[in-house]
């Protein structure tokens, strides 16, 4: 995981998303309104860089690309929000898209989005089948997105003892 460049933005803009709520239509005209969550979600914060230099500009172009584009989360360094207390310093963000570019002259300017990724993180530990003990490697994976359960089968792992994890959706608090 990389840092986002350590660049001031001209401009930050916020949109704090909301909680996850769905509208279903009724007799009547009026909507009735579903609560799927208790957190709010899909939080974006708008960076706009103005001026920047070909080596400023190429920065950002290699940080996109090494995060893989929206796939890699990263963190961003706590002077870019500028003592603003509105996203968590130590949060993990994406890309939610690939930045924009326009070119006066010598200098460019860059729009960039990012995606605040709150919530529960899932850990995963892998060990080989031919691996020594202790041999272990953690990730965090966003790769699961669908309907619950999820089912991960184990039975072909050494030692010979089947296994089966089921991960149920949800994680809210009630």
């Amino acid at each position: 995981m990389t840092a986002f460049p350590d660049l001031e933005p001209n401009s930050v803009s916020y949109d704090l998303g909301g909680l996850n709520v769905s509208a279903e239509e009724t007799q009547n005209g009026a909507p009735v309104l579903f609560r799927h969550s208790l957190r709010q979600s899909n939080f974006r914060i708008t960076l706009t860089y103005t001026n920047l230099t070909q080596t400023e500009v190429a920065l950002i172009r290699q940080h996109y690309t090494d995060s893989a584009g929206s796939h890699r989360t990263f963190t961003v360094a706590p002077a870019l929000w500028n003592g603003a207390d509105v996203m968590p310093a130590d949060g993990l963000y994406r890309y939610g898209s690939k930045p924009e570019e326009v070119q006066s002259g010598v200098f460019t300017d860059v729009t960039v989005e990012l995606v605040a990724l709150i919530g529960n993180f899932l850990l995963y530990a892998l060990t080989g089948e031919l691996a020594a003990l202790g041999a272990e490697e953690a990730f965090t994976s966003y790769a699961m997105t669908g309907t619950a359960p999820f089912i991960l089968e184990a039975d072909d792992a050494d030692p010979a003892v089947a296994a089966t994890l089921i991960l149920q959706a949800g994680g809210a608090e009630s």
